[in-house]
């Protein structure tokens, strides 16, 4: 059959459905899709007063058709987002019971309704994830996904840093630039370089990744800006950096309700000053 013609119209929809499938393995999605539309498009001829009734039936099958695929595109597609804002921190449970907690401006989107077939969570900042035994699923990222089975994990994924951290069972890591894999196992850590390339750190203290978890910062070697950002992040307050300092800063405080006690510790000891400003936020610079 190489078209649809007008007495296709008269059909019973089942005998029209058997004789597109010969006709759908030789034209594309496109082009069957088009004339079923014009099918429905195109008025039903006429009896005196009486519609078809053959018409009548293959209009209902097609919308019957047109609605269950309505409704299985919108349910694939469908996505929850879990939002932590500057300043503050959210725990989302997902459809198997693990649980993600969100560290300040992160957010994770996941599809509840096709969860038991696609476990797969979008990430954008920082989170850690704790999975039920025996289940599975994917977290991605923009530059790196990351694969888990029953275990727990961080994960640093802002702007093109990207950290992942293994506290239980193993993790695999995929690199999205350089299509690199490795698998981690507790107290290591995988980061990205600039480039994509992985680096392995095969011995660190996991618990200090999810300190910000417990309101603690904890910082080693980490340079100025990115210290100063995270502060930013976490009290949810603006920081204006003109140092331009390229210092590293090591050190661990608890986050106290007065920002201004976090600034002194990590600006006092490079010379460096902060000033609040008339809108609430901070100008940091260097001391005179």
């Amino acid at each position: 059959m190489d078209s649809l013609n007008d007495k296709d119209f008269n059909q019973d929809p089942l005998d029209l459905i058997k004789k597109l499938k010969p006709m759908e393995s030789r034209k594309s999605k496109q082009e069957v899709w088009a004339e079923l539309e014009l099918m429905l498009q195109k008025p039903a001829k006429k009896t005196g007063n009486v519609i078809s009734i053959f018409a009548k039936k293959w209009q209902i099958a097609a919308s019957i058709v047109l609605l269950v695929a309505a409704c299985f595109l919108g349910t694939k597609f469908y996505s929850k987002t879990v939002k932590a804002s500057p300043g503050k921190q959210e725990i989302a449970v997902l459809p198997d019971g693990s649980t993600v907690h969100l560290n300040s401006k992160s957010e994770i989107a996941y599809n509840p309704i096709w969860w038991a077939y696609n476990r797969e969570v979008h990430l954008t900042g920082e989170a850690f994830f704790k999975v039920q035994k025996g289940k599975k699923f994917t977290v991605i990222s923009p530059i790196g996904t990351t694969t888990v089975v029953g275990t727990s994990f961080n994960i640093f994924a802002r702007d093109n840093d990207y950290e992942v951290t293994c506290l239980t069972g193993k993790v695999k890591v995929v690199s999205l630039k350089t299509n690199e894999k490795v698998l981690i196992t507790p107290n290591q850590m995988v980061k990205f370089s600039n480039t994509g390339n992985i680096q392995l750190n095969l011995a660190v203290n996991a618990k200090l990744a999810t300190a910000w978890a417990f309101g603690k910062f904890v910082f080693t070697q980490v340079p100025i800006d990115k210290v100063l950002r995270e502060i930013s992040l976490r009290y949810g307050v603006v920081i204006k950096d003109l140092s331009n300092s390229k210092e590293l800063y090591t050190g661990d405080f608890n986050k106290e309700k007065n920002i201004e006690l976090a600034l002194n510790l990590v600006c006092k000891p490079f010379g460096l000053e902060y000033k609040k400003l008339p809108s609430g936020a901070y100008l940091i610079q260097k001391a005179p």
